[in-house]
């Protein structure tokens, strides 16, 4: 009997088959054990939209569990540009609060004690708590970020050897980004480094982080290593396609394999996209080349329903026929593209795209798409124009 579609096209969807990780596994081992012997070094995952970095941190929670440690994953909202530090700081803490696997007490907890000391009105209680910042009401944001740090640290020392805090997607700080030099502060406390035993990992797209990645950047030098999740290669694209279908009753021939990496070049996301959408159209638990174009359609349609909707009406018909030219050419690449397509100006048009994202340029003359199923969605969506 065939079992439900197994693939988990979605963001933030926990994968029925987690694999191809070891790198990044091995290291979040070698950065708790240091941490857990006093050595905390706290670092940040870059990825592009859709390669993963949701259902790594999630696991680093799970993991944190095997090792007598504490994982509190919350995924960073949107800050707006005139949010005060005070509040930025209310937000760390109460994420982390509502997020530790532990109910605090208000008449033993330190924090909750600290909170009340600063004159804070404390809401709920539990794995609930909340509270309201008076703005009328100065209150150093450091200090109190600092001090709230160390007392949950002092509520759920003895439950633990470690604290792992994994803030996912935090590009959605871009708008406040004095948040990470309040959080970079605060960690270098001489009382927070000595006293307390918290790793901070945090996750962002590439670009969000980018800011902070210039020469002598302080933010970028604090949380460092950058680990990039990169696409997969072939084989572990294979792998991973391979595990996800075991024990389902349904099986992709060689050739749809192929397919699914040259198309999606080991994008996590697209790969789930593209694999759901091919399992939806097995005959007789077999997907082979006769489903291959059904399911591209399918993938297609569901990718610019999710990602890549409205990202057409920005491209202009010129910069659509040099989109189709990559296509038709294949590979992906079009050396002397200027010989191919008859278009006036056409280095400012191919600027253009690679402004945009679409192209990257590899050398004179050369370009290729940094996303292939965005390529292919331009081409088929001014089409059906």
């Amino acid at each position: 009997m065939l079992k439900p579609n197994p693939f988990t096209p979605k963001s933030g969807l926990e994968p029925k088959a987690f694999i191809n990780r070891e790198e990044e596994i091995n290291f979040y081992f070698k950065r708790v054990n240091e941490a857990i012997h006093g050595n905390i070094n706290h670092y940040i995952i870059n990825g592009a939209w859709g390669s993963g970095k949701t259902s790594l941190l999630r696991y680093f929670k799970l993991l944190a569990q095997g090792q007598d440690c504490s994982g509190c994953y919350f995924i960073a909202r949107e800050l707006t540009e005139n949010i005060s530090d005070m509040e930025i700081t209310a937000h760390i803490i109460q994420s982390i609060v509502r997020n530790i696997p532990y109910k605090l007490a208000k008449k033993n907890s330190k924090l909750l004690k600290l909170i009340d000391a600063f004159g804070i009105q404390i809401l709920g209680s539990g794995f609930n708590i909340s509270f309201q910042i008076d703005k009328d009401k100065y209150i150093d944001p450091q200090i109190f970020l600092a001090d709230g740090l160390l007392n949950i640290w002092r509520d759920i020392s003895k439950h633990t050897n470690l604290l792992v805090v994994l803030i996912d997607d935090v590009q959605n700080y871009s708008k406040a980004k004095r948040i990470f030099t309040l959080l970079k502060n605060v960690l270098s406390d001489k009382r927070i480094i000595d006293e307390t035993k918290i790793l901070f990992i945090l996750s962002s797209t590439i670009e969000g982080w980018k800011p902070f990645i210039q020469i002598n950047h302080p933010i970028g030098r604090f949380f460092i290593p950058r680990m990039e999740l990169s696409n997969f290669d072939r084989e572990k694209t294979i792998k991973l396609l391979d595990e996800v279908l075991k024990d389902t009753g349904v099986a992709f021939t060689d050739s749809v394999l192929e397919k699914i990496f040259k198309y999606t070049e080991g994008h996590l996301f697209q790969t789930h996209s593209l694999g759901s959408a091919l399992y939806d159209n097995q005959k007789n638990g077999m997907v082979t080349d006769g489903e291959w174009d059904k399911g591209l359609e399918e993938a297609m349609f569901y990718l610019g329903n999710t990602v890549y909707e409205g990202i057409a009406e920005g491209i202009s018909d010129n910069e659509i026929k040099i989109i189709r030219a990559l296509n038709l050419f294949g590979n992906n690449k079009l050396n002397g593209i200027s010989r191919k397509v008859k278009i006036s100006g056409i280095n400012v048009y191919l600027r253009r795209l690679v402004d945009k994202g679409i192209l990257r340029s590899l050398r004179r003359g050369e370009y290729e798409f940094n996303d292939k199923m965005l390529g292919l969605y331009l081409q088929n969506n001014r089409n059906n124009k």
